[in-house]
Order: C-alpha cells, then sequence, then structure tokens
C-alpha cells in the first residue's frame, strides 16, 4: 500500500484511541490487524484533509464515503481492499457512535455494501502429496533452522493452526503467553480469532518433530541472549527471537522453491489440507469447524468444499423420506 503523508489533525488523538481500544478488548488482535487499520484510516483521514475547505460535517457523510470508496477503486484497489476498507471504516465508526460526544461524528455506514467476493480457497493437497513433502523435508534437515521448519510444518498440518497462532505458541507458557505445547498430554492450546481459546490434539510425527526442535531451539536460545528459557516462543528466528508470521510465509516460499513438485505451498494450504482429509475421513462437520475454530460452520462448509458425496450421505441418513426400503 502507498504510504500516506503524516496527518497533522484533529483525529489523531481519536485513532490512536481506537487502535488503543481494539488492543484492549481483543487481545489476539495481531500486529499486522493494526498496522492495517491504521493505515487503513490514516488514508480515508488524508483524503479527506486533502480536500480545501472541507469541513468535518461533510467528511462524516454517506456521501463522502462513498466518494472515498470510487476513488480506492479509480486508482486500481481490488476488490478485496476495497472490501478491507469499508470493514475498517465499519468498525471506526461504530466505534466513534459510542464514544464520540460530538454528534457531529456520530455516523452509522453498516448499510453500505462493498464489492461481491468470489470464494477464493487454497488448493488442498492430496494425502500423497502431503506425504511426499514431508518425506522430502526430513531428507533435507540438517542445520537447526532445517529442525524448526520441519517441527512447524508438522504442527501446522498436525493440528490446522493459523499461521498467527503457531508463532503465539510458547514452551514453557507464561502468564501473559497466548498459546501453550503440553507434549506429554499431546495438545496444544491457543488463543484464536474472537479472542477464543481451544485446545487441539497433536500428532504423533508433529510430537516427535517438536521435540527434535526443542533440543536445538535451548543452544539457540543460550547462544543468542535471546527469551528467557522460563517463558520462551516455541519458534525462534536467527536472533533467538519470536519468528514472526512473515518469517513462517518466508520459509514455506524457500522450501517450496526446493520441493520436488510444482506446488507453491503456503501455511494456509496446510491448513485447508488438514480440514479437508479430517473432514474426508470422519464426515463429521462439527468437529471440523471446532478445530478449526470457526464460530459458524458456514465458514466450514466454505473453507472445505463440501462435495455432492458427502452432502448425499447426509441427506441419506438423515432425511425420513429419504431412507430406501430393503
Amino acid at each position: 500500500m502507498n504510504s500516506v503523508a503524516k496527518l497533522d489533525n484533529p483525529f489523531d488523538e481519536l485513532l490512536d484511541e481506537f487502535l488503543e481500544s481494539l488492543m484492549n478488548n481483543y487481545r489476539s488482535v495481531s500486529e499486522n490487524t493494526l498496522r492495517s487499520i491504521k493505515s487503513d484510516l490514516s488514508r480515508f483521514l488524508a483524503f479527506g484533509y486533502s480536500k480545501k475547505n472541507l469541513s468535518v460535517e461533510k467528511i462524516f457523510t454517506e456521501g463522502f464515503v462513498l466518494e472515498y470508496i470510487a476513488e480506492l477503486r479509480k486508482i486500481g484497489l481490488s476488490d478485496r481492499s476495497l472490501s478491507r476498507h469499508l470493514s475498517t471504516l465499519r468498525k471506526w465508526f461504530s466505534w466513534l457512535e459510542v464514544v464520540s460526544k460530538n454528534p457531529r461524528l456520530k455516523m452509522s455506514i453498516g448499510h453500505i455494501k462493498g464489492p461481491r467476493l468470489p470464494n477464493l480457497l487454497p488448493r488442498a493437497l492430496s494425502v500423497d502429496e502431503i506425504d511426499s513433502f514431508f518425506l522430502q523435508r526430513e531428507k533435507l534437515t540438517k542445520s537447526w533452522i532445517d529442525y524448526r521448519d520441519l517441527a512447524l510444518f508438522e504442527l501446522a498440518y498436525s493440528s490446522g493452526l493459523r499461521v498467527s497462532e503457531l508463532v503465539s505458541i510458547d514452551d514453557p507458557a507464561g502468564k501473559r503467553s497466548l498459546g501453550s505445547l503440553n507434549l506429554e498430554k499431546m495438545e496444544v492450546e491457543v488463543l484464536g480469532k474472537g479472542a477464543k481459546w481451544r485446545r487441539l490434539p497433536i500428532g504423533e510425527k508433529a510430537k516427535n518433530a517438536i521435540e527434535g526442535w526443542l533440543k536445538f531451539r535451548e543452544k539457540v536460545l543460550f547462544d543468542k541472549g535471546g527469551c528467557p528459557i522460563k517463558s520462551a516462543p516455541l519458534f525462534v528466528n536467527r536472533f533467538g527471537k519470536r519468528l514472526s508470521v512473515r518469517g513462517v510465509q518466508r520459509r514455506f516460499s524457500i522450501h517450496s522453491l526446493h520441493s520436488s513438485s510444482r506446488l507453491s505451498i503456503t501455511p494456509h494450504m496446510l491448513r485447508h489440507s488438514f480440514a479437508s482429509h479430517i473432514l474426508q475421513s470422519s464426515k463429521n462437520l462439527r468437529a471440523v469447524q471446532e478445530l478449526l475454530g470457526h464460530a459458524n460452520v458456514t465458514s466450514t462448509q466454505i473453507y472445505t468444499k463440501l462435495d455432492y458425496q458427502f452432502l448425499s450421505e447426509v441427506y441419506d441418513k438423515s432425511h425420513p423420506r429419504a431412507k430406501k426400503k430393503n
């Protein structure tokens, strides 16, 4: 996103208060999300203040919001980016309605609809492709970074975690940790979207990979003088600090380049494969919903691309007039 000029206007303080409110009320809001929200709102306010002699009353109107969205479309922003901008503005105006004492700043734009977005979902890997991917990773494991990456990939597929959840796990965990690991019970607990905790099982291969990595992690933390071992990130970078979301994405890109397949494997692709494989084997949509941390089962249906055969089986078993007579 193009950078915007630093704003020197009455809304700077309100913007900071809004971001602080998000951090206090939604503990799981990531730094990337906050950065994106701040950038979107700064851009909106900069657009308003670029208009000469434009009063506050005119900036805080439905017509001005529509003009701003039209300008974003004109300069070539995608439908997905436009939807994100609108979502940010809805949050901003909803917050102002509650906290602002100035009636001129109170306006609802919840009725303004964004562009209709297609359901763009990553392709799920087949079980054979998953096996091939991990087999190649194991063969190429030499350095401590390779052991870390193998543990990272195994845990991502084993438990279907989001990238933000993966990097938030601490071992050992402290009072302020957003994720914890229990290898003895073979489970991991993370704080996901909507500030909801969920506990997930860990597979045997993921457990073994993590144990292999932990032998190296202690040395990395000691050598680099990073986080204290009494409460340390499960996955650290070469400086002994917590591995970032961008760092994980970069590691996936690097391993994809050295993969024997031509697939560009992403963290979200492993999460999608996890959900698809569990659903195909169990036919239990409700269980997959809980494992993924979806608040609404509709998200799970779209996410896993339910096939007609599965829906047909559910129908045949459930509908009183669908059962065939012997």
